[in-house]
């Protein structure tokens, strides 16, 4: 599976969707393809939406522009925003609404109070994605990437949240320093370490969205058979 196409969806696709949008692209585009529109769209993008995603975020708003449904790809994500927006002819795989109040004509600490809990989601979601609440061949090889007694001793030294050099997890597990890039390859695949280059030594930190975002998807899971299956 590609990335998943996902549609932040409001009544103007003036304000809270095109900043979803603009947060999706800026935090999560590695691994969505973030669009929005309005079932009644206007003319403009709300300045105050459009002068704060400039400020405070660095975003080039001159890409953004009120959209009708119509103009939406293929969705498999569809996120609405909290407006009471119905789209039932807008097919997605999965649907959700983030419920979000409108800070349109309430000031800068509203809208910046709304950019922030914007961001937050759009991370969430982000984790979620990676994490394979959307692709059950992901979460498959997620679990998979932890079943290893040494991956799982990583993620243990990892847990903290501080970023590790390689050479004191060498140190920790002794092992070879190729068994340990094997080791860090298939936990970076899976999303749930984030690595950086700083001279000769790789440094690794732990992504605790991701992790926790996989978790609760096997209690999920766990609970759904239990409640599928009550005899077994």
């Amino acid at each position: 599976m590609g990335k998943p196409v996902v549609a932040f969806v409001c009544t103007h696709n003036a304000c809270r969707s095109q900043i979803a949008e603009a947060m999706a692209r800026r935090f999560a585009d590695d691994v969505m393809r973030a669009c929005s529109a309005g079932t009644h769209p206007v003319e403009t993008v709300n300045p105050d939406a459009e002068r704060l995603l400039a400020s405070e975020y660095e975003f080039d708003v001159a890409s953004l522009e009120p959209k009708s449904l119509t103009c939406l790809p293929d969705v498999d994500i569809l996120i609405t925003m909290g407006c009471g927006v119905e789209c039932p002819s807008l097919p997605a795989m999965y649907r959700e609404d983030w419920g979000l109040e409108d800070p349109t004509g309430k000031g800068d600490d509203a809208f910046l109070r709304t950019m922030r809990a914007i961001q937050q989601r759009v991370i969430g979601l982000r984790a979620r994605i990676v994490a394979g609440e959307f692709d059950r061949e992901r979460l498959a090889s997620n679990l998979k990437a932890l079943g290893d007694p040494n991956r799982l001793r990583i993620v243990e030294l990892l847990w903290d949240g501080e970023e590790q050099c390689a050479c004191n997890l060498l140190s920790e597990l002794e092992i070879s320093q190729p068994t340990l890039s094997h080791h860090m390859a298939a936990l970076r695949d899976a999303g749930i370490v984030r690595a950086r280059k700083d001279g000769r030594w790789m440094h690794y930190q732990l992504d605790h969205d991701v992790l926790d975002a996989i978790a609760a998807l096997l209690g999920q899971s766990i609970a759904y058979r239990a409640w599928e299956d009550p005899e077994e």
